[in-house]
């Protein structure tokens, strides 16, 4: 039931509310007021009832006035209002537009300008809570002129204020919340549309961050609602992520105010609002800038401005590595090991021992891909695989030395930082790790799927014979070793009493007890590249995506996405028989393909619907020519054939020669 203007809720306001005086009695709704007012419309009285409307939506005390409900016995939340009612008349005056242009311009005009958000009192904030319940709040016409100085007037709140309001918010029911949390994210995307760095849109801006931040907050301490719902996906293709590195990084290395007067805005203090996307756009616009920053240093050094002796390793802009492919491991260590002491994250330029020289990037995605294929092979013995075809892990008795652990770090590092993807078989459990979370369970099954298995077996097993049944001692045997998970484990029996206990330590030992020193190694090498602060940004899943690609084959958007130049068209004979001969390959032959193509058979998080192929013919190609391809543009140089017999013999050639570069 709506409230109505009676003298009890007069009496009731004026001792609850002591920020308004409320000496007369104050104009409220109730459900007859809002039959009339949109019964009005073209009667004598209109122009009453529209003072009427003004008068009661100007007023923060008139308005939740109009919804005041008694407090419930044992209520968690001493909310005085009626939000429910409150949502139905809103939905219900909104449905005439008269009415909603009315109350939309007391808002604006009026109400939003007399918000009480320095008032101490619990009940004079209710306002805050009543607002986004008014279907206007969330008409995208009304993004700027609402719900911006809404999200600024609770930013001005202090900090006794915004926990009232973020206690009220963590109650809120589901639906209510993303709700809320869409009203502001709509706003932030319209004020995306006509971005610029006036000082007013930061401010804008700042605001709106600001309260996705809060909300965000209160979602991980209460909600605990996917953290999907706060992402703003308008920002991949509108947020120049360099502009936003940069201001980043020139913030880290200013510790005054000064670039936050000049820059108020820095997208990824916000990282919550990044789709994966997103987050690889600022992870690679990171890199570039410390990449430019390099070569900015070794410049000022030839310019002459640093003299300091025995600095030119340390300023050289690249990475300069020259390698052998029947030795490439060695010759990558060796050649590493010259930077164990330095900054290694500079651009890497790889050239392979008596062909071209460094190239744009083809040459590098090759060599990661032949340079892990080699590292990560169970012969070589860096790593241990539980079951065949598993992922692989840290040794519990490694034949290596600890150092090249390390350096398979920074080889991991580099790779992500010059913006390659890899085949690095390792487990979901070691991107977790690295952003200092957990393994479990879960992830033993990813790793050893038949141990992990019987580990829920024993796990889901609730009869009391366990113990007679099963016969599982508190010790284990490992990359074999046998070990005692606690002392005498041996003789410890496992029952219903202690099995979790049982297989929580048997988890632990294999992802971290097992493994601490090497797995610290790999860490400290990882991180000597890559930016920790950023890498953080990232789920775990998200995270094995960026370093390691993915196989998400879609081999039909990749033929719609092609591009053809200098005399090809989609329906030209050579390309039809060429897609023909492509489609007919067998799943391995394909990824052959694509190391023939692009260096690697992995792909970027976006996938084979956005890698563009371009065919080109040459004029002083000829039929008798093969196929050649230029990966670090996915360049397809393709003969004029005209049998169907010599494409499939041209692109067999080409699959089964698709390493080495002329």
């Amino acid at each position: 039931m709506i409230a109505g203007g009676n003298q009890s809720i007069v009496l009731w306001m004026e001792k609850k509310n002591p920020y308004v005086n409320l000496r007369r009695k104050i104009p409220t709704l109730n459900e007859g007021t809002v039959k009339r007012w949109i019964a009005d419309v073209g009667t004598k009285q209109w122009q009453n009832t529209k003072r009427e409307i003004r008068e009661i939506f100007s007023s923060p005390a008139c308005l939740t006035g109009s919804f005041l409900r008694e407090r419930r016995t044992g209520e968690k939340m001493s909310v005085h209002l009626d939000l429910n009612t409150a949502r139905n008349t809103f939905k219900e005056l909104t449905q005439k537009e008269w009415i909603t242009n009315t109350i939309t311009a007391c808002l604006k005009d009026n109400l939003l300008k007399t918000l009480p958000f320095h008032s101490p009192h619990r009940e004079a904030l209710e306002v805050f809570f009543l607002l986004p319940e008014c279907p206007v709040m969330h008409d995208f016409n009304n993004w700027e002129s609402l719900v911006v100085p809404f999200a600024e007037a609770i930013c001005k709140m202090s900090d006794e204020s915004s926990g009232v309001l973020e206690e009220y918010w963590a109650s809120l029911e589901e639906p209510a919340f993303i709700r809320l949390v869409q009203m502001f994210k709509g706003a932030i995307a319209a004020q995306l549309h006509y971005w610029s760095e006036s000082s007013e849109t930061n401010c804008h801006i700042k605001a709106l961050l600001e309260m996705l931040k809060k909300l965000h907050r209160v979602n991980q301490t209460k909600c605990q609602l996917p953290g999907s719902i706060f992402i703003v996906n308008e920002l991949t293709h509108r947020l120049d992520f360099y502009e936003d590195a940069y201001r980043r990084s020139s913030r880290k290395v200013n510790s005054d105010t000064s670039v936050d007067i000049q820059h108020p805005v820095i997208f990824s203090n916000f990282p919550f609002i990044f789709n994966i996307l997103s987050k690889i756009k600022l992870l690679y616009a990171d890199s570039s800038i410390k990449i430019q920053q390099k070569k900015l240093l070794a410049c000022m050094q030839l310019a002459g401005i640093m003299e300091e002796e025995g600095s030119e390793l340390t300023l050289l802009p690249t990475m300069n590595l020259v390698v052998r492919r029947g030795h490439l491991i060695e010759d990558v260590l060796n050649q590493l090991s010259q930077y164990e002491n330095e900054d290694p994250r500079r651009e890497l330029l790889v050239s392979f021992s008596g062909e071209i020289g460094y190239d744009f990037g083809g040459v590098r995605a090759e060599f990661f891909h032949c340079l892990f294929e080699e590292m990560t092979r169970p012969e070589y013995g860096l790593f241990t695989y539980p079951e065949d075809a598993s992922c692989m892990w840290f040794p519990a008795s490694p034949k290596f030395e600890k150092k090249s652990y390390f350096f398979f770090g920074i080889l991991c590092g580099l790779s992500l930082f010059n913006c390659n993807v890899a085949n690095i078989p390792f487990p979901l459990a070691l991107f977790k790790k690295l952003l200092d979370q957990t393994p479990s369970l879960e992830d033993l099954k990813e790793l050893s799927p038949v141990l992990g298995q019987s580990l829920q077996t024993l796990l889901d097993y609730e009869d009391d014979d366990i113990g007679e049944l099963f016969h599982v001692h508190f010790n284990m045997h490992w990359d074999k070793n046998n070990v005692d998970l606690i002392p005498n484990g041996s003789d410890i029996i496992v029952d219903q009493t202690n099995k979790r206990d049982y297989i929580s330590k048997y988890v632990n030992y294999v992802f971290n007890i097992s493994v601490k020193e090497v797995y610290e190694e790999f860490q400290r090498g990882f991180y000597r590249v890559c930016d920790k602060e950023i890498i953080e940004f990232f789920y775990p899943e998200e995270l094995k995506d960026v370093i390691i690609g993915n196989t998400d084959y879609d081999w039909e958007t990749f033929e719609k996405n092609a591009h053809y130049e200098q005399g090809y068209d989609s329906s030209h004979p050579t390309i039809v028989m060429f897609w023909e001969a492509l489609h007919k390959l067998t799943l391995e032959e394909k990824k052959k393909f694509l190391v023939f193509l692009t260096g690697t058979d992995r792909i970027q998080v976006k996938g084979l619907k956005n890698m563009k192929i371009t065919f080109c013919c040459p004029e002083n190609m000829n039929e008798k020519d093969p196929i050649r391809a230029q990966t670090c543009f996915s360049v397809l140089y393709l003969p004029k054939y005209s049998t169907m017999e010599r494409v499939e013999e041209a692109l067999q050639v080409a699959i089964n020669n698709c390493r080495g570069f002329g």
